[in-house]
């Protein structure tokens, strides 16, 4: 347990565009695209985060951009919404950036730009709505920090430095966080030591777990937290994903449940490369988990997706995915469906999670780095980034066919998330915080 002590190779291809490296019970889930209407309505749009520090607007039901938001970052591609919908937290992770952006969703403007920290990375607001959390993935005077911010005025609360020991770390330091689902606890992971920190949001107290690797991504039911580490370290052909649970009933005394590696289909071959988990998340009812292996190196090769039980942690399912980079499960609003988005290739395959089975697969025909999807409030559309081709695609999801591709900027490979409702973790925004 530390007491907080301060005041108030992500990919070398990535930065050339400016990149580097409530408790919900029914499917009412705040969502930017409910409604048709001749007044302003600020939940109807979709807003595609580009690296080159542009927010394309996108009227779903038009299927074209209305508006671009220019900001002073770059690098900006991961984001939070206020519960209201009305603000917009963007991360500014380009080297050289230390700040983050507010987006006026009513007036579809920059509302204004809050200096936090070193290359800010995954901006996140708590469940009550009131504190803004951002982890960093550079450093600032050898330690790792953590900014709250008051969404209420952005003004900073606090901000807890966590020192850092490996400080020749080479890469990002930390890359995403996540609240529990009564917003006590923020959980971020310290790549440069092989740590998850849980910070206690009561009074910025912060107890921290040792890992085999670096802890990569979060979710919870909850105090239950699963952890996916990227591989356990060193890094070698044997290397596998780790999956980590978490009990924090007590904040600051933290206990390792039980930890378990993912598997390994034959096309990922024993091959180091081929090894590296990314994204881990539960299923809208929260009785399963997904995790991916993305694989690393500029290749980004992995195919493996696992599916287990949350409550018995047996894996039901393991599936080439037969598209190599696969990084995050996307789930329909209805829970029917996971849409697999990746980091490599043009195809999105769909897992039916009934039958536990990849059912379709659809084929972008260009570009590359399909990896972020959001679905409209009734769930037959999806709308998924398509980094390389600049552009977002419509996907009907009822046929899984394409039925539009929007132009968000004429070059620049720099095409990011989209964003359209407020979430836990960005791939389940239907019961975003499990109880």
């Amino acid at each position: 347990m530390h007491d907080f002590c301060s005041p108030v190779d992500r990919r070398e291809w990535l930065k050339a565009a400016g990149f580097t490296t409530l408790y919900a019970s029914t499917l009412s889930w705040p969502i930017l695209a409910t409604a048709q209407s001749g007044a302003f309505n600020p939940h109807r749009y979709v807003f595609a985060l580009r690296g080159d520090g542009i927010v394309a607007v996108i009227d779903p039901y038009e299927e074209r951009v209305i508006r671009n938001i220019t900001t002073t970052g770059r690098g900006g591609t991961l984001w939070t919404f206020t519960r209201d919908l009305k603000k917009l937290y963007i991360g500014n992770n380009a080297p050289n950036n230390r700040k983050v952006s507010v987006i006026d969703t009513e007036n579809l403007n920059v509302r204004q730009e809050i200096e936090t920290g070193n290359r800010p990375k995954h901006p996140l607001v708590s469940p009550d709505g009131k504190l803004l959390a951002i982890n960093h993935s550079g450093m600032d005077d050898n330690q790792l920090r953590v900014t709250f911010v008051s969404t209420a005025d952005d003004s900073i609360v606090r901000q807890v430095n966590i020192p850092v020991r490996n400080t020749s770390h080479a890469g990002d330091f930390s890359m995403h966080g996540a609240w529990s689902p009564d917003g006590a606890i923020f959980a971020i992971g310290n790549y440069a030591d092989n740590k998850i920190i849980l910070i206690q949001s009561s009074d910025f107290r912060y107890a921290e777990i040792e890992t085999r690797g670096n802890p990569h991504y979060f979710d919870w039911r909850g105090r239950e937290m699963w952890a996916m580490v990227e591989f356990d370290k060193p890094r070698q052909q044997s290397s596998l994903p780790q999956i980590v649970i978490v009990d924090a009933t007590q904040a600051l005394s933290p206990r390792v449940v039980t930890q378990f590696s993912m598997s390994r289909q034959d096309a990922d071959t024993r091959n180091e490369t081929f090894v590296e988990g990314h994204h881990g998340t539960f299923t809208n009812d929260g009785r399963r988990y997904i995790s991916l292996n993305r694989g690393s190196g500029p290749g980004l090769p992995g195919v493996t997706v696992d599916v287990y039980d949350a409550a018995t942690r047996q894996r039901l399912a393991s599936l080439n995915a037969n598209a190599p980079g696969v990084g995050h499960a996307y789930c329909t609003p209805d829970g029917r469906y996971a849409l697999i988005t990746q980091y490599n290739s043009m195809r999105l395959p769909v897992l039916d999670l009934q039958t536990l089975r990849i059912i379709t697969t659809v084929d972008a025909g260009k570009g590359g780095h399909l990896g972020h999807a959001v679905f409209t409030q009734d769930g037959k559309k999806a709308f998924v980034s398509n980094r390389i081709s600049d552009e977002v695609i419509v996907i009907d999801s009822g046929t899984w066919q394409i039925r539009n591709r929007i132009s968000t900027a004429a070059s620049g490979s720099a095409q990011g998330m989209v964003a359209n409702a407020f979430y836990g973790v960005f791939e389940r925004v239907v019961q975003p915080l499990l109880s």
